[in-house]
């Protein structure tokens, strides 16, 4: 039999079940307990509800008015988002810089 070059570990050990021994009976139990408690703490992925061409075109025209914002000297930019209407508004603003001590 030959052994394949650059596999992973997964891989590797593909298709191999370990035999429970007092070595790993413990360690089989913390796996299980610690891989619960790492589910219940992952916060939710934010995700926009937008089709994907929608939300390139929305990058797109953030990108354009940042860029201008720039351009004209205003500094830093914060994007105010608001709702009139039945339309949503996105407007640039300029950040409020922290005083330095």
């Amino acid at each position: 039999m030959r052994i394949k070059k650059n596999l992973s570990d997964e891989e590797m050990f593909k298709g191999y079940i370990e035999k429970e021994s007092f070595e790993n009976t413990f360690d089989a139990d913390e796996k299980t307990v610690a891989a619960k408690i790492k589910n219940k703490t992952a916060a939710p992925a934010k995700e926009l509800l937008l089709p994907a061409e929608a939300q390139d075109k929305l990058n797109q025209y953030l990108l354009e008015v940042s860029m201008d914002w720039f351009k004209n000297g205003n500094g830093e930019v914060v994007w105010k988002v608001q709702k009139e209407q039945g339309q949503i508004i996105i407007k640039p603003a300029p950040a409020k810089k922290k005083a330095l001590k």
